[in-house]
């Protein structure tokens, strides 16, 4: 990869602020794109917010044959921000129009992030936006977009835990009014008094920018009375008009973690503050329903947890943390990984460290066990369960289903993936907790295990041929390891 920066500020703090752009561009390339459809990318985008700019190239290879070139618009909020460019080789499969319109439109995502980050830095003291690179999340910052252009109310439903105030920093700092303030009030621990105060400081402190209202199902219904006379426009000629909340200039977002409707049903919620609030409404999916993005969190929070840089996770701990349920989602992942880093003796954190420390792992932990019941689903031709798995992995899985009696290798079944070897055989260990070759063994002795039931008849040579094995022996051998038995002994146990 090379990577080059043209900026209005000093040379270190342009290196310094391109970094993140550029790192989080690459990781989002290399978990969407096939090596070979990398190998044709270049990628130049533009982060006003940062006064600089960003070029990567993929390839370094300039022997290779040009047959044409191809740029997609690189967008965000109906402004040019850069281009993803495609330089066609006669000897790689080209990605088709629709992928690369997608990546475009969702790199502009990034660059946005990347803006979000650092003015929420500047003002807040800290970075605000969301993270990882799911459809649910990608969708839901697509629809930020989109809001983020008007300074209309906004309500987010959550789970508890859940990245609320990464979602709200991103509507406002996505917004026009992103250099004005961003104000918020935690309704939970307010009371009516406090509340009150609160109310009357932003009123006189601010006449444009965002009021964040986080658990505003919290509110008492004085405080929502309280709230929805201060929203009421009023006329400009009134004398408290100056107390009132300015919606023209002031954008309302709110947060909770109830459904308001349902309590507007019950009488627990004003009606009137309720249809004054809920002019978008977004949800944030929770953690378990996008399983891939705890990597993506679980390294840039070990990046800030970790208490020197050889403290690392093991392949299996970050298995166990992918597959729990996290109830209080990212607050959850966050305070498990605080107390993991600060506790741990050892530098190579182990899955048993990890349940150790934090114990509500450990059903998870026997989950990590027994994974994934893929072979199952391939045994019915189900690959519906794996549409969660890297693109390239569902690509080999569906290549594996209907070649399964030839002798696949790893190479051949990468070449069909649109993948490297070694990336392959790395999203197999990563999702599945097995190699291809295992998956693959484990299918034929199903397979051959089927045949017998149907004939229990049927000679052990040609059982071995059948189902793709070439030697006698070796196949006994691996009978036995996935059975505990000969296939002379499964026979004679179907045979009546």
């Amino acid at each position: 990869m090379n990577e080059s920066t043209l900026s209005a500020i000093s040379p270190s703090d342009a290196i310094e602020n391109q970094l993140p752009l550029t790192q989080s561009l690459t990781r989002y390339l290399n978990a969407r794109c096939s090596e070979n459809t990398l190998r044709q990318l270049s990628l130049e985008v533009e982060d006003r917010t940062q006064q600089l700019k960003t070029h990567i190239v993929f390839n370094q290879e300039n022997n290779l044959e040009d047959n044409g070139h191809q740029s997609y618009p690189i967008v965000y909020q109906r402004k040019r921000i850069g281009a993803l460019n495609l330089l066609k080789k006669h000897d790689l499969p080209s990605p088709t129009q629709s992928e690369l319109s997608m990546l475009s439109s969702q790199i502009g995502i990034l660059v946005k992030r990347n803006a979000i980050q650092a003015l929420s830095s500047k003002y807040l003291g800290k970075k605000a936006s969301l993270q990882g690179y799911s459809d649910q999340i990608l969708n839901l910052e697509k629809t930020i977009e989109r809001i983020a252009a008007k300074l209309c109310p906004v309500h987010i439903q959550a789970e508890s835990g859940s990245e609320v105030v990464d979602v709200a920093c991103s509507i406002h700092f996505s917004s026009y009014a992103k250099h004005h303030p961003f104000y918020e009030i935690d309704c939970a621990s307010c009371d009516e008094q406090d509340f009150a105060k609160k109310l009357h400081h932003v009123n006189t402190a601010m006449n444009q920018g965002c009021i964040f209202f986080s658990h505003i199902d919290a509110l008492s219904l004085t405080q929502q009375k309280y709230l929805l006379e201060q929203l009421t426009t009023q006329s400009k000629n009134s004398a408290s008009y100056t107390s009132k909340i300015d919606l023209q200039r002031i954008r309302i977002i709110s947060a909770s973690e109830s459904d308001i409707q349902s309590l507007v049903e019950q009488e627990r919620f004003l009606p009137s503050l309720w249809h004054k609030l809920n002019f978008f409404s977004l949800q944030i999916p929770p953690l378990r329903e996008r399983p891939d993005d705890i990597y993506i969190l679980v390294e840039q929070l070990s990046e800030l947890y970790q208490l020197s840089p050889q403290q690392q996770l093991t392949e299996q701990a970050k298995s166990v943390l992918k597959n729990y349920r996290w109830p209080n989602n990212l607050a959850e992942l966050e305070k498990v990984l605080l107390r993991t880093f600060t506790l741990a003796q050892e530098n190579d954190i182990s899955e048993q460290t990890l349940v150790d420390i934090y114990p509500e792992l450990a059903k998870t932990s026997a989950l990590a066990q027994n994974p994934q019941h893929c072979v199952e689903y391939l045994l019915s031709g189900d690959l519906t369960p794996f549409n969660k798995y890297h693109p390239s992995l569902q690509k080999a899985l569906s290549y594996i289903l209907e070649h399964w009696q030839r002798d696949i290798s790893l190479k051949e079944l990468a070449a069909n993936a649109y993948v490297s070897s070694s990336h392959l055989s790395y999203l197999f260990k990563r999702a599945l907790q097995r190699s291809f070759k295992q998956i693959l063994a484990e299918l034929r002795i199903r397979k051959a295990c089927q045949l017998i039931e149907q004939n229990p008849n049927l000679r052990i040579t040609d059982l071995c041929m059948e189902v793709g094995f070439g030697d006698l022996s070796h196949f006994e051998k691996i009978f036995r390891r996935y059975t505990q038995m000969s296939p002379r002994e499964y026979k004679k146990r179907q045979q009546p």
